[in-house]
């Protein structure tokens, strides 16, 4: 099975937003997550934000027709980094530059284990213009090690919402030229 990977920038994401929220709720029902309905109301609510955000792109991944994954990320410009009710200060040379988040990352229960993660998040990567990508990473989730195995670099924590435990902040060079 081959899985088709379409771009889909900015506000043309919106017309998917029927079939990302309930993927999402899929994909984050389970422990360490376990999203309330909240949860996943607040999903439909940062993406239609973040459509809007300078260089937001989203990949979607689908087998047959049937949307089986998804990974979205927007341009930090220079000097911004995550927010949250606590977080680490940036690195310098990090931040002295634009920087691209990845934001989401969600793939159906069904479908775990076949390499699909991999090819959403290198597709939403590839060409990108920024040195570095960065993330929020849950600990003693299976996605927490995938990264690790990436090679994605932890460089401080946050706790992004009041409710939410302390995540990782993890950092990914995107060309040769510099490392983290």
């Amino acid at each position: 099975m081959t899985l088709t990977l379409t771009r889909h920038p900015g506000i043309e994401t919106l017309k998917l937003i029927s079939r990302l929220k309930p993927l999402y709720a899929n994909a984050y029902f389970e422990p360490p997550y376990d999203m309330s309905d909240e949860d996943i109301e607040q999903f439909e609510i940062r993406i239609r934000k973040h459509a809007g955000m300078d260089g937001f792109v989203l990949v979607a991944g689908e087998l047959d027709g049937r949307l089986v994954g998804f990974s979205y990320g927007f341009t930090f410009p220079a000097g911004r980094w995550w927010t949250g009710v606590e977080t680490d200060p940036p690195p310098a040379d990090i931040v002295s530059g634009p920087l691209f988040a990845v934001i989401e990352l969600g793939v159906h229960t069904d479908f775990h284990g076949r390499g699909f993660s991999r090819q959403l998040v290198d597709a939403l990567l590839a060409d990108r213009p920024e040195a570095f990508a960065s993330l929020i990473s849950r600990p003693g989730a299976q996605a927490h090690a995938m990264y690790r195995r990436w090679g994605w670099k932890k460089v401080g924590t946050t706790q992004t919402y009041a409710h939410w435990p302390v995540e990782d902040i993890d950092v990914l060079p995107l060309h040769d030229s510099k490392s983290a």
